[in-house]
């Protein structure tokens, strides 16, 4: 039973994976994701039921539109896969609880913020905002609403602080108000001070690999790099190593 229960788990998140990649594809070109059915990105052919099962119809199709034959994105696979793998991680940490619940929508947000931020330099209001009050209920029915709130006032406030100072000493942008939300939503989930290792292993990720990747491409120093990646896999690393970093606050003498 046991087994069944994980493997359901797994599915469960392999499913929700294949509805984020909608959002991904159609958040940022202003398309309803309720309606039209699913279709390929570039013939618009409606998929067929049987076509987008997840996992199973992209290995079964080839990576290819059945109608066109052009390549479908193995980003649509990869999402379907994290997502899956995610859910039940999830479901062995907090069984089918509350808990469960707030935390897979929280890491399915931050999946669907990664993709489009990461394609569109761009974080939809849209997806982070709610999940600001929503971390804050979860926090409250928790009994835990106080390290919550400081959670996002922090983490919005440090971002904010950054944007505004960068935006002085470059004259121009250097983070979009959609971190400042986005890390809000973050400390929402999280709380104080987790926040604190969630946005440096953020920063710490954001610049290694971003680093790497405008070498990788050989881009220009000045092209942009979207944070928001790398903000929200700090904020899941820090609730999968949650009691890692509660020792390591004990050994800075820090009591949580």
């Amino acid at each position: 039973m046991n087994f069944v229960l994980h493997v359901f788990a797994f599915l469960l998140g392999a499913a929700i994976g294949s509805f984020l990649n909608v959002v991904m594809y159609r958040l940022p070109e202003g398309i309803s994701i309720i309606k039209p059915n699913s279709f390929c990105p570039a013939c618009k052919k409606p998929i067929i039921w049987y076509e987008n099962i997840p996992l199973v119809s992209y290995v079964f199709l080839g990576g290819k539109c059945s109608n066109c034959k052009k390549p479908i994105s193995i980003r649509y696979f990869i999402v379907e896969l994290i997502t899956g793998l995610v859910f039940l991680y999830l479901f062995t940490q907090f069984k089918l609880s509350l808990s469960f619940l707030f935390y897979a929508y929280f890491f399915s947000v931050l999946i669907a913020i990664s993709g489009i931020d990461f394609a569109h330099q761009l974080i939809p209001d849209v997806l982070s905002m709610p999940g600001i009050l929503i971390g804050l209920i979860f926090h409250l029915i928790q009994g835990s609403f106080l390290p919550s709130l400081i959670g996002a006032a922090f983490g919005g406030g440090l971002i904010l602080l950054i944007r505004t100072l960068g935006g002085w000493v470059y004259k121009k942008e250097v983070m979009g108000l959609g971190d400042v939300y986005l890390t809000a939503m973050i400390g929402a989930f999280v709380g104080f001070p987790f926040i604190i290792p969630a946005i440096f292993i953020g920063a710490l990720a954001g610049a290694v690999l971003g680093i790497a990747y405008v070498i990788s491409t050989r881009q220009s120093r000045e092209s942009p790099i979207p944070f928001g990646p790398f903000l929200s896999l700090g904020g899941m690393i820090v609730i999968i190593l949650e009691l890692q970093i509660i020792q390591l606050f004990a050994f800075l003498g820090v009591n949580l």
